[in-house]
């Protein structure tokens, strides 16, 4: 039977580049009109490719008519793109049917009303494996999305409208006119109720899942803090309040606010407001895009259609940025160095010098990124106080500073006449570029004077509990990696005594802690280690994968790193495993793009694949792979290399086994071909002061 494909249609990856003469380092992108032929009643996406309802009718972006039934009351799209789900109206009786989104007219389930419960409301959950479908029973049934097939249920205080799903998969909001019910997954138990003051609009939650708006009819939006559940910010006068929705960087929050108007609020500067004016009528629907090149457009429908506007406009989030980058550089910092004892150590990782450090790096991260502001920057000379010879000047992009200058001295200075050096910048509390350190020279007389406010108050966020760890955390974690130090140069001599692995594969060991929360809000402390190789390209056939091949035990290299996380499970991490206990583990397999000449046999040994949810390059996607349809493609190879992996690891770690396991699987395909590159696999896990979880666990295949 041939099979026909719905296309996915992405517009952005095609957009017309120019430079922009507002901002010259910015793309010029244009706003992207697509026109239904149809009047949308709703809309979904899968990422860039959107979808819509109305009445009995669905179709795609290219208005192709996907299905027609007796009413559609809701829609929602697989995060992977495999499937559709959607709730079929007829009288008082309602069906969740589930399509395939890649082979036309195929239907992969169908839930009935039956006596016990009628559908009310559908959502995936965040990984693609669960379909939860709120039934009148006051029930949520959670069905696997492979069969169709239900897997359990729990109850909830009572029967909602609305389901939505936090990103991080902890929690599930049950939505109805006057309140939100909090689910807390991990225990599949109602957290917390919120009651309304008016009736419900719209619920959203921020990428990382630690802020979520709710906006109600009365033009209110409270932002929640999802630690606690509390209202971190609140927004009154937003107009109609049809819609809201986070920036994919989480510093702005998009509010439908009129019939023909989007407003952007900054959640960390609130007197900054940007704003979207459409001139077609009739938005009630707004989301965020990325096209191939990961520039961000705002996605709104009007009457007749949906419209793609980039909004390059919107101010990054540099606190975030500046965050991150500081993590990697202390982390990176905190390594004991080759050579070094650990007496040398300690005295030079402490908790007086990690201080000193973070604020170095600090202020080098935001005058990297501030890139020389004050180039482009308007000086000028502000009031003066005789009584404590303190001269102000004003800045057109950054808050005024104060330079201590003798009143003899004022005579003949001029904006003109200074020259700054030596200029280092921070971030404030607004995400402002500000200064902390520069020596400024009045070019007329020599005379240069210094402003210093290096040892000014850290930013709230690098002080938060968010970001906090224990000194003796970390220094915990840097004694557990000197114990996988020596349990990898034991298992590394003897693969290299036995010549099963040459001299030419490197395995590293590395340990870090970060803070974070869990479900109920608990402040929990993730302990991260990280395993990983390399081979020398010219060494990869030899000790690691041939080409076409999966299986673990087809590359010595893969082995030996499996080994070494075996051992340390069994011994001085064992402490960490108990029974019943939350793992996750995530698993990448990796293939390069060496061409396929012919389909390469799989013999099953893993089971059959059909649209399974895998990340390729940072999105979630779906594959498939069957012994009868063999291996013609590397994305295949890759996922097959990973499922080797897991079977590895549920055969040879049972430590693991007697936890409660789950896997979220990767995938990587390099641009290069055969042995141009160096190969490697890598391996993390992750656990936590209540737990240990493997948090991040990646197999680089070739």
């Amino acid at each position: 039977m041939k099979k026909t494909t719905l296309a996915i249609v992405c517009l952005l990856g095609c957009t017309a580049l120019s430079l922009s003469a507002q901002e010259a380092e910015k793309k010029q992108l244009h706003e992207i009109k697509v026109k239904f032929d149809k009047v949308p009643e709703g809309l979904a996406n899968y990422y860039s490719g959107y979808y819509y309802y109305n009445g009995k009718e669905i179709y795609n972006m290219r208005n192709y008519l996907m299905y027609t039934g007796n009413r559609i009351n809701a829609l929602t799209i697989n995060p992977s793109g495999s499937s559709y789900a959607f709730i079929d109206s007829k009288k008082d009786k309602n069906t969740v049917d589930v399509f395939s989104l890649i082979t036309k007219d195929q239907q992969l389930g169908k839930i009935t009303t039956n006596k016990l419960f009628k559908p009310l409301a559908i959502c995936y959950s965040p990984n693609a494996k669960f379909l939860y479908v709120m039934g009148s029973d006051s029930k949520i049934h959670i069905f696997e999305t492979r069969k169709t097939r239900e897997v359990k249920s729990f109850a909830i205080n009572e029967p909602a409208t609305r389901l939505d799903a936090s990103p991080n998969g902890f929690f599930l909001i049950a939505s109805t006119k006057d309140k939100l019910q909090v689910i807390n997954l991990e225990n599949e138990t109602v957290r917390t109720t919120l009651p309304l003051k008016a009736d419900f609009k719209d619920v959203a939650f921020s990428s990382n899942s630690k802020q979520m708006a709710v906006l109600t009819a009365d033009g209110t939006c409270d932002v929640y803090d999802t630690k606690t559940f509390t209202v971190s910010k609140h927004f009154d006068a937003m107009g109609i309040a049809e819609r809201c929705f986070f920036h994919p960087e989480n510093k702005y929050l998009a509010i439908v606010t009129g019939d023909q108007r989007v407003a952007f609020i900054n959640l960390l500067n609130e007197d900054d407001r940007q704003y979207v004016d459409a001139k077609e009528g009739g938005i009630k629907y707004i989301n965020f895009s990325k096209n191939v090149k990961n520039d961000i457009y705002l996605v709104h429908n009007y009457t007749s259609g949906i419209v793609f506007t980039p909004v390059g406009f919107l101010s990054p989030n540099r606190q975030e940025k500046l965050k991150n980058e500081l993590n990697s550089r202390m982390d990176e910092w905190m390594k004991r160095m080759e050579g070094e004892s650990l007496d040398d150590y300690n005295a030079r990782v402490n908790e007086e010098s990690r201080l000193k450090q973070m604020r170095l790096f600090e202020s080098q991260i935001a005058t990297n990124m501030a890139d020389n502001l004050l180039t482009t920057s308007d000086v000028k000379l502000g009031n003066y106080n005789s009584d404590m010879n303190m001269l102000t000047l004003e800045f057109n992009n950054m808050p005024s500073i104060y330079l201590t200058v003798p009143v003899s001295e004022l005579e003949g200075m001029d904006a003109g006449s200074l020259e700054f050096t030596n200029t280092q910048y921070g971030l404030n509390d607004k995400d402002e570029f500000e200064l902390v350190y520069t020596e400024v020279i009045n070019k007329k007389t020599g005379k240069k004077y210094v402003f210093d406010n290096t040892e000014r108050k850290s930013l709230a966020f690098l002080e938060s509990d968010d970001n906090f760890v224990p000194f003796e955390q970390l220094q915990g974690a840097k004694m557990e990696e000197l114990k996988l130090e020596e349990i990898k140069n034991k298992i590394m001599k003897n693969a290299q005594e036995q010549n099963i692995i040459s001299d030419h594969t490197k395995i590293d060991v590395h340990t870090k802690v970060a803070n974070a929360t869990d479900a109920s809000g608990k402040n929990i402390f993730n302990y991260d280690v990280d395993v990983s190789y390399t081979v020398d390209e010219e060494y990869s056939a030899k000790d690691d994968f041939a080409p076409g091949r999966f299986k673990v035990e087809e590359s010595n290299a893969a082995q030996a790193m499996l080994a070494i996380v075996k051992k340390a499970l069994e011994e001085d991490f064992a402490k960490y495993t108990a029974e019943g206990k939350q793992v996750k583990i995530q698993i990448t397999g990796m293939a390069d793009a060496l061409p396929f000449s012919r389909t390469v046999a799989y013999d099953g040994c893993y089971g059959d694949f059909e649209q399974e949810p895998v990340h390729k390059n940072g999105e979630l996607s779906n594959i498939t792979v069957t012994k009868s349809t063999g291996i013609g493609e590397n994305d295949q190879l890759a996922y097959l290399r990973a499922m080797g992996v897991k079977d590895y690891i549920e055969k040879n770690i049972p430590a693991l086994q007697k936890m409660k396991t789950s896997y979220d699987t990767y995938i990587e395909v390099s641009e290069n071909k055969g042995g141009d590159h160096p190969c490697g696999h890598r391996l993390r896990l992750c656990r936590s002061s209540y737990h240990l979880r493997p948090h991040r666990r990646e197999v680089h295949l070739y």
